[in-house]
């Protein structure tokens, strides 16, 4: 009989055990869960707050005796490299076209994957010459159409800014040399297959030429390297 009600007391105490047990570990597992689920944005919220913490306990720590060493740096870095093919050297913008790509020294395939390419064999803008920038007419330029006669073209570079204003819009032919004749103006030449929607290879040429309307002369600026 004994035996009996201490089977029935320890069953009990089993079923309040777990009435009670499962509910507290639902409650831990969703707590958990929570926290994993969130931790990423709790990590972001806290760096992001840092950001509004001011910076006067830093500079406080600072050695202020190093500030001629760092003016010193920066002045370096500030020094101007001559563009090297390969390099991205600026921006390109075509406001009338919705057009903003960067520009590379070179037009091979690699550059123009990434944005604009300067043919090699052209002028840098700021020298006499043709500078002349192609790009594909399914990413960078397939709005150049958009572009008319009198339009803007912005040249935000690394050593200057230079504007240029459209003077003549063409359709030559693929084999049309003349796209790349060098000229005594500052001109610029942006070109691109055409048809814009052909599939295959283009026959023709989209031709903008632009002349320059403001931005320094090359030869006023110094590049490290020059005496």
């Amino acid at each position: 009989m004994n035996n009996k009600i201490s089977q029935k007391n320890r069953a009990k105490r089993r079923r309040i055990g777990m009435l009670v047990g499962i509910p507290i570990l639902l409650f831990a597992s969703g707590v958990t869960l929570l926290c994993l689920a969130f931790s990423d944005n709790i990590a972001h919220a806290f760096y992001f707050s840092r950001m509004f913490f001011p910076q006067e306990v830093a500079v406080a720590q600072t050695n202020l005796s190093n500030h001629n060493e760092v003016g010193e740096e920066a002045a370096k870095a500030t020094q101007l490299s001559f563009p090297k093919y390969g390099d991205e050297y600026g921006t390109l913008r075509v406001d009338a076209a919705g057009i903003i790509s960067p520009i590379f020294v070179g037009d091979d395939a690699t550059q123009l994957s990434d944005g604009a390419g300067q043919y090699y064999g052209s002028v840098f803008p700021g020298d006499i010459g043709n500078t002349v920038i192609t790009g594909h007419t399914n990413s960078v330029f397939k709005t150049l159409g958009e572009a008319k006669i009198g339009d803007a073209i912005r040249l935000e570079l690394t050593y200057g800014t230079y504007v240029y204003a459209i003077s003549t819009i063409e359709i030559k032919s693929n084999t049309d040399e003349s796209i790349l004749a060098p000229s005594q103006d500052q001109i610029l030449t942006l070109y691109t297959n055409y048809p814009f929607d052909y599939i295959g290879n283009t026959p023709d040429r989209y031709v903008v030429t632009a002349k320059l309307v403001e931005g320094p002369s090359l030869s006023e600026i110094h590049f490290q390297g020059e005496s």
